[in-house]
């Protein structure tokens, strides 16, 4: 049997609450990420701190689910 790494949903919240984000556990994935929006626009300084989580947990190596993914880019994507 092979065991694999897996980032989903409940890991992408844990590591966004682990940095201080204003999420909780009980919001959707997609309310997690319009959360981290406005965390951001209020204060762009958040931005750097999103975009290190999704850095982090790419890093890991693990195989991370495709909703999960999509987020985790998008934030890669904003300009710091």
């Amino acid at each position: 049997m092979m065991i694999v790494d897996l980032i989903d949903e409940v890991d992408f919240k844990e590591k966004m609450l682990g940095v201080g984000a204003p999420v909780k556990d009980c919001q959707t994935l997609e309310e997690v990420d319009s959360a981290l929006k406005v965390w951001a626009n209020d204060a762009p300084q958040n931005i750097s701190v999103i975009k290190s989580a999704c850095s982090e947990l790419e890093a890991t190596g693990a195989t991370i689910l495709p909703d999960v993914h999509v987020v985790i880019k998008n934030f890669l994507k904003i300009p710091s």
